[in-house]
């Protein structure tokens, strides 16, 4: 075999050595696609039998060739050949893994130099997807997302340039790695090919997921997850096309799991982001649970199996108003300060602390989305209500803020799957949510139509389910019930109204009466209404509360003081004559 045959096969493979060394030994090279670098190698053997082998490491295409058909060849011939295909063979581990190292090293350097990730990065805007917890950003601006081997060593990178173009490390090891996105551990886990598919199935669903990086990949990330997590039920997403699903079925197989493939009622596409993009989010939550309920069925117990499960107390967030996994509403007219009970509500929970007459049993993670205030007047609340309610440093890490003029775009419409997605990634580890307030953060459909409301509700209602508290805050309509459609206030658990005292000055501040209009479960005591007053010390604001009986006992006082009659005193305090006579009484008791 010619030297100029070899060569020929050499350069049909993308490989350009300067001269042909047949001595049996690897030999690296240069390629076309990068003729200054060595990522080209081949062993050739120009004798009789003569053989050949090379790799071009920037296409990861490699294989062998022999000049003749194996059937001709001689006894010693035959012997000959099998020698020189066992040198091959070892010399070609002993270079995949020189390379391999090589490759390693490199993917640290770069990884360590990279910077956080743009969140406006033109790729990820263009998928749907934020930059999410685990890839970085080049200096070039590609995002760098690693390939990681089973025991979580970084033997690889992928990088995503603006345009969509993906390279891998040249040389480096792809097969087995993955990049997991870590959901709920409670949750499945899911196999996918790319990093955008795998980013719309975490924010649709929540689950782990497992990036393979290619379908040929699925069998090896599906034996591996499935030894590491034997107990987790394991869904294969695959592409909707012929190596997803050959692949799929074959990673279903091993990891005894269920292949789903995305379903398209209009649009071309064939990963499930490509179904967030054209169909929205909840497309992708509806297929996949749809997809886990078939695999694993409805939980159906009958009467003595359910009564005998120990099922733990939900306990609270903030006793006796947000129970573990409630929902709440908290209405008032403009100007009342709702947002400075709102803050106080999300302090108190973030820190174990206090406030009005409830209490946070313990510390909770807390999200707070403000979806109007300015940052400077967030700020400047957040630090006068801190200072009066003597918040420990340590806790204010406990509670975290998203506010418009943070953002680099507008804020979420938290009434889309797509405004859902967004705030996603934010939830992980979160025990409560407070939403400030309706009107901004929810901004489709008609306020009036219970029908705008289904997304919204059905959003809270897995939140619910997650084992996540939210409050929601709202306007009160001129009725001075909340405003729009009732139906807001079918899946709540507490209802708290904050009304403008009879007798209220603007110069006043924040005074106001708190109504539990709705609360499962709270009784008694815990549920009459009080009197709060917003107090300014100094440069720290803290709450004075009042029972509103104490208050009216001191209004009548004051309107008897001044000669007004029975029926003057219930005409100006809107009560009944019989309810005047009866606080007259109390207020005669109390002095004597």
């Amino acid at each position: 075999m010619p030297a100029a045959s070899v060569s020929d096969v050499l350069e049909q493979h993308g490989l350009i050595p300067e001269e042909i060394l047949a001595d049996g030994t690897l030999h690296r090279c240069p390629t076309e696609s990068k003729p200054r670098k060595l990522n080209g190698a081949y062993i050739a053997h120009l004798d009789k039998p003569a053989t050949l082998w090379w790799c071009n490491w920037e296409t990861d295409d490699q294989g062998t060739f022999c000049a003749e058909e194996k059937q001709t060849l001689s006894p010693a011939e035959m012997s000959a050949w099998r020698e020189r295909q066992q040198s091959i063979r070892r010399q070609r581990e002993e270079e995949c893994t020189r390379r391999h190292a090589e490759a390693a090293q490199q993917a640290r350097q770069d990884w360590t130099s990279a910077r956080a990730c743009d969140p406006n990065h033109p790729y990820l805007r263009r998928k749907g997807i934020p930059a999410l917890e685990g890839i970085r950003q080049a200096r070039d601006g590609a995002l760098l997302i690693p390939v990681l081997d089973a025991a979580g060593n970084l033997q690889s990178l992928q990088r995503i340039y603006p345009d969509g173009t993906k390279y891998f490390l040249t040389g480096g090891k792809v097969s087995g790695g993955q990049f997991i996105i870590q959901g709920r551990p409670e949750k499945p886990i899911a196999i996918c090919e790319g990093f955008a598919t795998g980013a719309s199935i975490f924010l649709a669903t929540g689950w782990t997921v497992c990036v393979a990086f290619s379908a040929i990949n699925f069998p090896t990330v599906a034996r591996t997850t499935k030894e590491r997590f034997p107990d987790r039920p394991i869904i294969i997403c695959g592409d909707n096309d012929e190596a997803g699903r050959k692949k799929g079925e074959e990673a279903a197989r091993v990891a005894n799991a269920q292949l789903v493939l995305p379903n398209f009622t209009s649009g071309n596409g064939t990963d499930f982001n490509d179904l967030h993009q054209i169909e929205g989010i909840e497309a992708v939550r509806s297929q996949l649970e749809a997809a886990l309920t078939k695999q694993h069925g409805l939980v159906a117990l009958d009467m003595s199996e359910f009564l005998s499960m120990q099922i733990p107390d939900r306990g609270y967030l903030l006793s006796p108003i947000l129970p573990v996994q409630g929902i709440g509403i908290l209405y008032a007219p403009r100007g009342v300060g709702k947002t400075f009970a709102a803050l106080s509500v999300a302090v108190a929970v973030a820190s174990g602390g206090a406030v009005f007459n409830w209490r946070a049993p313990m510390p909770k993670r807390t999200l707070y989305v403000d979806g109007e205030m300015p940052a400077t007047s967030m700020q400047s609340r957040l630090s006068s209500l801190v200072g009066g309610m003597a918040i420990p440093p340590q806790a204010l890490k406990n509670l975290s803020l998203i506010t418009p003029d943070l953002q680099p775009c507008a804020m979420p419409d938290l009434s889309t799957p797509n405004g859902q997605a967004m705030i996603e990634p934010l939830l992980k580890g979160v025990d409560m949510v407070v939403l400030d307030n309706i009107v901004t953060l929810c901004r489709t459909g008609k306020e009036n139509e219970s029908q705008s409301w289904q997304a919204m509700q059905a959003w809270l209602l897995d939140l619910r389910r997650r084992g996540i508290t939210v409050l929601l805050i709202h306007h009160a309509g001129k009725s001075g019930d909340q405003r729009g459609t009732s139906a807001k206030e079918d899946i709540m658990d507490t209802v708290i109204s904050l009304r403008r005292p009879k007798e209220y000055a603007m110069a006043e501040g924040a005074r106001f009466e708190v109504h539990l209009t709705k609360a499962r479960g709270i009784l008694g005591d815990d549920a009459k209404p009080f009197e709060a007053n917003l107090i300014t010390e100094g440069n720290a604001l803290h709450w004075q509360v009042r029972e509103i009986e104490d208050v009216e006992l001191e209004e009548l006082k004051r309107l008897l003081g001044e000669g007004y009659s029975i029926r003057d005193c219930a005409e100006e305090m809107g009560k009944s004559k019989g309810a005047i006579q009866r606080l007259k009484k109390r207020l005669e008791a109390c002095s004597k």
